[in-house]
């Protein structure tokens, strides 16, 4: 569940286009959703808003409240419900997530230039069939008129509907569907001042007593526990680590590692027997995603992400494939 939390989290933080339904082949991203993209680094307000997310049959919902200035973003939770007590920090340079029931602070990526980076190229033709936006007046959120702008795919079902303010660009509303049409998840303002007064502090997670845990910090206690070879991207690499597990693949112990950057998402795999990459691609992720894989060591390594194979080729000669 909370991998889900932190996935939807990183998706939900973020001109006058005509008075009508206006469509516009897939290839070029209409001016609202560009003024959107660049309202995400300058915009500033607090607000609060209500979260849905699907868990297997049910869309379970909960409130967040958010500051946000420019690049700096702060998130927290009430003192009930299953996020209580959680606090998001973000700029530019990283993420801080707090864990109070641990008293615990994770350190990651931000995670504002992956989900804009990866809007940019579905919008500019990085996919194989670019979206078809359609964009016509939207009804009131949290007291601001909008503009309603959808995302069809190639199949014709719309899979994003946002709601955004063509005076600031802040997408007020926004709602992911599936291939079939159901809600997957959802955030909508119920409040919004564009008008905050903030503090430095505000933007600073300073917890008394609060372990302090980094990407690499895990990705050494995982190699350790699973005697798995130490193959990574360095820290100066453009891809950062984000997160690393072991799991079982094919009953076979596996260390996974996901990178990010602007460009999206990669994840590298230690495989302690030797696999077809193909099984990997083939379980849930769909026909976008490419693979890479050699063998060293006794162990297999692959890499998958929704990027070219030639780029997975250079990520994996910078790690000795």
């Amino acid at each position: 569940m909370m991998r889900n939390f932190i996935l939807v989290i990183g998706l939900l933080a973020s001109s006058f286009v005509g008075p009508s339904v206006r469509a516009q082949e897939g290839g070029n991203i209409p001016p609202l959703l560009e003024q959107a993209m660049k309202a995400s680094k300058k915009l500033k307000y607090s607000g609060v808003r209500r979260v849905q997310m699907r868990f297997g049959p049910d869309l379970v919902q909960h409130t967040e409240y958010i500051l946000k200035d420019g690049m700096r973003t702060r998130i927290w939770f009430p003192d009930e419900g299953s996020y209580r007590g959680q606090i998001i920090v973000e700029d530019e340079s990283e993420r801080r997530h707090y864990f109070p029931d641990r008293n615990q602070i994770d350190i990651l990526p931000p995670r504002r230039e992956e989900h804009f980076g990866r809007m940019g190229k579905m919008g500019r033709g990085g996919q194989k069939a670019p979206p078809i936006f359609r964009i016509e007046n939207g009804n009131e959120i949290a007291g601001v008129d909008t503009k309603k702008l959808e995302m069809v795919g190639p199949n014709g079902t719309v899979f994003m509907r946002m709601w955004i303010d063509p005076k600031s660009g802040l997408v007020l509303k926004r709602v992911f569907y599936n291939k079939a049409g159901e809600q997957q998840a959802s955030s909508e303002f119920t409040r919004v001042d564009f008008s905050p007064q903030l503090k430095r502090s505000d933007f600073q997670l300073n917890i008394r007593g609060a372990k302090t845990i980094s990407p690499r910090d895990r990705l050494a206690e995982m190699v350790q526990r699973g005697a798995f070879q130490n193959v990574s991207l360095s820290p100066k690499d453009p891809f950062k680590l984000e997160s690393t597990r072991i799991q079982r693949i094919e009953n076979v112990p596996a260390l996974v590692q996901v990178y990010v950057n602007k460009d999206g998402r990669v994840s590298f795999f230690q495989v302690k027997a030797a696999i077809d990459p193909n099984r990997l691609k083939m379980s849930g992720r769909g026909e976008r995603f490419s693979t890479y894989s050699w063998q060293k060591g006794g162990a297999s390594f692959v890499l998958l992400g929704e990027l070219p194979e030639a780029k997975l080729r250079e990520l994996a000669q910078r790690l000795g494939g």
